[in-house]
């Protein structure tokens, strides 16, 4: 196993998920309380699962050897919900995208416990894709 390109992958998912948790705690704390006080609450939530992915990428960058990243991923800051949404939808798309690579690259170097963490991962992003597709659809029955 090259150690160096695990390290590397783990990285640059840690600054992705830098990133999206502020996007995701910006727009938490952003948003008026009196409006979508759901949509304000899964913001955060989902903004918490992101650190623990930090957090899980980290500790498997720190078992391996290297130094975790501290750079923050792209933000993506909009003024009204429905473009906040779509925004939010893609980092999700983004991270979906990149994690499956990076699982294809430890298949390639044969690294199955940072395989499992990236798949694990995975399923939460889709799972979060999924639910801002969710709010979007309220939104627009709310109005």
């Amino acid at each position: 196993m090259n150690k160096e390109r695990i390290i590397e992958i783990l990285n640059k998912a840690i600054e992705r998920e830098i990133g999206a948790v502020f996007q995701y705690m910006g727009q938490h704390y952003r948003f008026p309380k009196d409006t979508h006080p759901i949509a304000r609450e899964l913001l955060e939530r989902i903004a918490v699962d992101e650190m623990k992915h930090i957090e899980k990428f980290a500790k498997r960058i720190v078992e391996l050897g290297g130094q975790e990243s501290t750079t923050t991923g792209k933000v993506v800051w909009e003024t009204d919900f429905e473009s906040m949404l779509n925004a939010d939808i893609a980092v999700e798309d983004e991270a979906i995208s990149m994690y499956q690579e990076h699982i294809k690259i430890c298949e390639e170097e044969r690294d199955e416990k940072t395989k499992k963490i990236y798949e694990a991962i995975l399923e939460d992003e889709i799972r979060h894709k999924k639910l801002f597709g969710l709010l979007k659809e309220i939104i627009k029955i709310e109005g």
